[in-house]
């Protein structure tokens, strides 16, 4: 490529570990806290690590410790991970407070690993939109939303890039990299993809097709957390679709001609969402911890740190995260219910039919 690398801004994983007494949090290996360790001033839950993990325990875990004296233990770890320790040990949870992303957080509601939960539990509920509270059929909440975009090359671009349906352009044959089904944005895009040509998530046949003819301009399909900087930064693609605004950003700030686009459809959402298990050995602390993380000062802080979307209403983020997080009224959203059951079915179909 004629254009040349430039160096990767640092996007690696953190774990912490830090404090005693009533202000310890630990930061452990996923699944290796015993429900034994589950005292009545602790309370476990789930976390992502890096740049969320560590806006998550300075803005969230750490002042709710404080605040409190509950000590809160942190299982890091994958959502799948969660989920499958969460269904293993329904009937003694070794976490009180899942945490989970799409689709487990959809899966752990349909297998009812959520315990019931309302204002009367969590006061600051009330100031959460309704969108964030729905989806989980009263036994989970959401915490924070990202939306799914396109991350370009501004200085290669093709052709200005105003729609989803530009994808398919032949302007950008062979330029193009799209999230494997393994990879977060790669059900957002199937759907995305089925809606723009009649169908929707009942009706994906209109997507699988429409991606067989997008293929000629899939260059790559994502594997890994890092290669979408790589590829960006080489060159070696001019967009990537269905991406969070995190990659771009950091590498826009880093002086790079990169930027994220919210596209006229809207964007697709990510989002993580609370859920308090069910025979939790500690589920007051939970509920607690639920509607401190609701408070609008965490909200603001939590999100502006994060650069993510908040879910309580009249929230006004600070500082870049004002200008680079979508609001509610440019997100674009499905019933993850009526896919969360297929996805064993869909994966197989998408590896046997569109990553070839």
């Amino acid at each position: 490529m004629p254009h040349g690398r430039f160096p990767t801004p640092a996007l690696h994983r953190r774990h912490f570990l830090a404090g005693a007494g009533s202000l310890t949090l630990a930061m452990v290996h996923p699944l290796a806290l015993p429900a034994a360790a589950q005292a009545n001033k602790d309370i476990a839950t789930t976390s992502f690590g890096g740049a969320w993990g560590d806006a998550y325990r300075t803005m969230i875990i750490e002042p709710f410790m404080k605040a409190s004296g509950v000590e809160v233990k942190l299982k890091l770890g994958s959502p799948s991970e969660w989920l499958t320790n969460g269904l293993v040990t329904r009937r003694r949870p070794s976490v009180d407070l899942l945490m989970l992303p799409y689709p487990q957080s959809v899966q752990a509601v349909l297998q009812e690993l959520g315990a019931p939960i309302s204002e009367a539990d969590i006061p600051n509920m009330k100031n959460v939109e309704r969108v964030w509270i729905d989806q989980y059929n009263g036994t989970g909440v959401g915490l924070d939303y990202v939306a799914y975009g396109m991350s370009v090359r501004t200085d290669l671009l093709p052709m200005p890039i105003k729609s989803w349906r530009d994808l398919w352009n032949p302007a950008f044959k062979d330029k193009l990299a799209v999230p494997d089904i393994s990879q977060a944005g790669s059900w957002e895009l199937l759907v995305m993809a089925a809606k723009l040509n009649g169908g929707d998530e009942k009706n994906l046949e209109p997507g699988f097709e429409a991606l067989k003819r997008l293929r000629p301009n899939i260059r790559k399909f994502l594997r890994g957390g890092n290669e979408q900087a790589q590829l960006l930064e080489a060159g070696e693609v001019v967009a990537v679709a269905m991406s969070t605004n995190t990659t771009p950003y950091a590498l826009q700030d880093a002086g790079r001609p990169v930027d994220f686009l919210v596209l006229e459809e809207g964007s697709m959402v990510g989002m993580v969402s609370y859920h308090v298990a069910r025979n939790a050995a500690n589920p007051k602390a939970a509920l607690a911890f639920i509607n401190f993380a609701l408070a609008k000062e965490q909200q603001v802080n939590f999100c502006s740190k994060l650069v993510a979307g908040p879910v309580v209403k009249d929230v006004e983020l600070v500082g870049k995260a004002k200008q680079r997080v979508p609001p509610l009224s440019r997100l674009a959203f499905f019933d993850w219910k009526v896919l969360a059951p297929r996805l064993p079915e869909l994966s197989e179909r998408w590896s046997r039919e569109i990553a070839v």
